[in-house]
């Protein structure tokens, strides 16, 4: 299976894809006849998903395991469950977006919160949580959780990653971790999938500023 993505070419059955939109709940016009659509915010734009197309787009979020990692998805694993007109529609929409390669995903895409931060302990002050009040739903380190609640105010995940790794150094960091971008990007992409499976974060489209 090839779906096509605005912008980006064809993203083969075997690319990684994470789901991309803000879940806004079901809507129903309370005519008593147009059946309930799931919403989604991609963008400006709110999206009315019928209850496969959500499942599929859910589904994208993976499910924690055992150990709390989150499962790779693809495009062609979902298409096998789901269809493959339902997950093309899903391209089509920019719900779903490959992340390889890296760098084009971050400079099209931004990360935004959707929990509380919760702060580390005495225990493990190195790393801190996110979640509900009482109620930790995701762990990271420090570095990860700075980028977490801040990225959002950049236009694009790679620009949070510069501006991010910019503090750090004013700060008085050396840790390429914490000062190379680009090492931060790596670290950000390989916890995603952790945090969008906890739903305490989303990713959204580009933020366009103008000059």
């Amino acid at each position: 299976m090839i779906a096509c993505m605005p912008g980006s070419g064809a993203v083969d059955s075997g690319t990684p894809v994470l789901p991309v939109g803000h879940d806004l709940g079901a809507f129903h016009a309370g005519d008593g006849v147009t059946a309930p659509v799931q919403q989604v915010r991609v963008g400006a734009e709110i999206i009315d998903l019928d209850p496969v197309h959500f499942a599929a787009w859910t589904a994208a979020h993976g499910a924690p395991t055992e150990d709390g990692a989150a499962p790779v998805v693809t495009v062609g694993g979902l298409g096998a469950v789901y269809g493959e007109e339902v997950v093309a529609g899903l391209v089509r929409d920019r719900l779903l977006a490959a992340i390889v390669p890296h760098a084009e995903f971050a400079e099209g895409h931004r990360l935004l919160a959707l929990a509380q931060g919760l702060g580390n302990s005495a225990e493990h002050p190195w790393l801190f949580s996110v979640g509900l009040l009482y109620q930790p739903l995701a762990v990271m380190t420090g570095g990860m959780y700075d980028l977490w609640q801040g990225a959002g105010l950049s236009p694009d995940l790679w620009s949070a990653c510069e501006e991010a790794a910019a503090a750090a150094r004013q700060a008085g960091a050396t840790e390429d971790q914490y000062t190379d971008p680009e090492q931060m990007l790596a670290g950000a992409m390989s916890v995603l999938p952790q945090l969008l499976t906890a739903r305490v974060a989303c990713l959204d489209l580009r933020m366009w500023v103008s000059a």
